[in-house]
Parts: structure tokens; sequence; C-alpha cells
């Protein structure tokens, strides 16, 4: 059985151990926390294609419209998950990956609901029967989310 492969990048060390224990707990054990642009780069460019991506949304403009393009044309990432919010200024990147082709899976707004990052998931496949089924209703906390 095909086991995705996820990858996490996110601003936030908070987010990024919540993103990786819900992945976790949702039967997702391939998971891999990035730690800063550089290190997400050399996870495109060496290993094989990402079955899930997951970016921040709020990532800088000119930092996410250059991971966009280096996405697309190493077809490094078979779906993304943007969670956050898109930033106040400049192009929304979720709306960029989709006019550029790429598969969002979803836009997941901070505090991140499980019910819903389980519906994202299951949306990518590989889930069991048995974490499918489960009804899971824990939230982040607002005072985490920042």
């Amino acid at each position: 059985m095909h086991r995705p492969y996820v990858v996490i990048h996110q601003a936030r060390p908070s987010h990024q151990l919540f993103l990786h224990q819900a992945c976790n707990a949702l039967g997702f054990f391939d998971v891999r926390v990035t730690h800063d642009l550089g290190d997400l780069s050399a996870c495109l460019v060496r290993q094989g294609p990402i079955d899930l991506l997951i970016l921040d949304h709020a990532l800088a403009t000119s930092t996410g419209l250059a991971l966009l393009e280096k996405i697309q044309r190493r077809r490094a990432s078979r779906a993304l998950l943007f969670v956050g919010s898109a930033a106040d200024a400049g192009p929304d990147l979720a709306r960029e990956a989709r006019r550029r082709g790429l598969w969002v899976l979803a836009e997941l707004a901070w505090p991140l609901s499980m019910p819903a990052l389980q519906q994202a998931l299951h949306g990518l496949g590989g889930l069991s029967a048995r974490h499918a089924e489960r009804r899971i209703q824990t939230v982040m906390s607002p005072t985490h989310a920042h």
C-alpha cells in the first residue's frame, strides 16, 4: 500500500508540530518538516515527488511565487494544502497555484479544525478505513494560532 509522503513548510514551530502530529493522528506517517526555504528547496530537488506539500498561506509573495514556479517546473508535488490566511499584500498564493494548474487540495484557516484537516487529507487518499470513519473533534487553541 502506498504511504503518502507529506512535507510541511510553516514559519511557526508550534504550527509545524501541530500539523505533524495531526498528520500522524490521521494515519499519515511519512511526514517531513522543513526548517527554512533552503531545506524545502533541497527536499524538492533531492526527493521523489511529494504527495502533499503543506504551506503557510502567508509566505512572502516573491518567495511563494518562486516556490510555485519550482513546484510546477519540477512537478515536485502532487497536491498543495495552504494553512493560515493569505498575505494582505500581493497575490493569493492558492489562487495563483490553481491558475498554474497545480492541485490545491484545500485552504484551511487557523485555528485549524481536525475534522476539516481530516476531510482535506481524505481527499488525497491513503487514509485507512479505520481512520476515515473516526470522528476527531479537536481544534487548535486560538492562543497557539498566533
